[in-house]
């Protein structure tokens, strides 16, 4: 039985057999464990979390607090208080520009990007350059669509107060060197933050392996819910970092004059959060742990080679950075 067989009569969507989707690297289709996960959710245990004695709103809250511990499983980081959950990777860039960024970054310093950034890991430091007069450093790619990795630890100097880079990149399939690039920036005492929205359905991923202090995906790239993704962030540099969205949840004890907020990673989830789609994201994480992933990744290649012979086919038609070890 061939590994796209037995995968596809998993989803729903693919019943029919009418025509084939190939906009994975946009968002994925849904398996029905993470579409029974989410629907069993709001049938048997709809609650809000965190602040209810009944046995249901305790029921609500275990899983919440389950999904996170899958997450930090998944991702190989040293404890479950280190992955916040957000509304996906836009959401997790904008908190640590917000809050990390905004706190260290002043006039004359810089941040360093590379060619290969999602606009979700671009304009919000865009943003914070231009609010803090500070300059915004583009590494270049070259001609197969790599990182100039010379011209990288040239940018990185002394006013170089943080590296955001992707894992993998979504338009080209380009694999970055992460632990590599997190090795460079740590002897220059630059912090990383890695975008790992293309990487998490296809890579194993370990961030205490990777060194890299703050690491972003989305669920909906990795067959789960829309809405929903996660920041991981060391430890200590959540502790100092303040609040950024403020409200219910996130306190700890408020008075008219002043409140206090909880430790992370309750300080950066006000409100009442996406119970459901972490839930969702709990049973994608499950699902993708369950398939054998060197036979995914060998389909991977498989298709990757049969359409790069198709589009080689056509006259008019340039590959650009098609290296037979791209995975996305």
């Amino acid at each position: 039985m061939s590994i796209w067989f037995s995968i596809g009569f998993l989803f729903s969507f693919w019943l029919s057999f009418s025509f084939s989707f190939f906009d994975s690297a946009a968002t994925a289709q849904k398996p029905r464990a993470v579409i029974d996960a989410v629907s069993r959710f709001y049938a048997e245990d709809n609650a809000n979390v965190h602040r209810g004695v009944p046995a249901l709103a305790e029921r609500a809250t275990a899983q919440l607090e389950a999904a996170r511990a899958k997450v930090q499983r998944f991702i190989g980081a040293a404890r479950p208080e280190e992955i916040v959950f957000v509304g996906g990777v836009t959401e997790a860039v904008n908190l640590v520009a917000q809050t990390f960024g905004r706190s260290r970054l002043r006039a004359g310093d810089e941040i360093v990007v590379t060619a290969l950034e999602h606009h979700s890991n671009l304009v919000p430091w865009q943003l914070l350059c231009r609010e803090r007069g500070a300059a915004l450093r583009v590494g270049d790619i070259d001609e197969r669509g790599e990182l100039r990795f010379d011209e990288l630890a040239r940018l990185l100097g002394s006013r170089t107060r943080l590296l955001a880079a992707a894992h993998v990149s979504n338009a080209l399939g380009t694999i970055n060197p992460v632990a590599q690039m997190v090795e460079l920036a740590h002897a220059r005492g630059v912090p990383v933050l890695i975008d790992g929205a293309q990487a998490a359905p296809h890579l194993p991923l370990d961030v205490q392996a990777l060194g890299c202090d703050f690491y972003a995906f989305s669920a909906h790239k990795m067959y789960g819910p829309m809405g929903i993704g996660i920041l991981y962030g060391r430890a200590a540099l959540l502790e100092e970092m303040p609040p950024w969205q403020s409200g219910g949840e996130m306190v700890s004890a408020v008075s008219f004059e002043e409140a206090s907020w909880q430790r992370p990673p309750h300080k950066f989830e006000a409100g009442t959060p996406d119970v459901a789609g972490a839930i969702g994201l709990g049973a994608a994480v499950e699902w993708l742990q369950s398939l054998d992933s060197d036979a995914a990744a060998a389909h991977e290649q498989e298709l990757l080679g049969y359409g790069l012979e198709l589009l080689r086919a056509i006259p008019a038609c340039g590959c650009w950075a098609a290296r037979a070890s791209a995975s996305a």
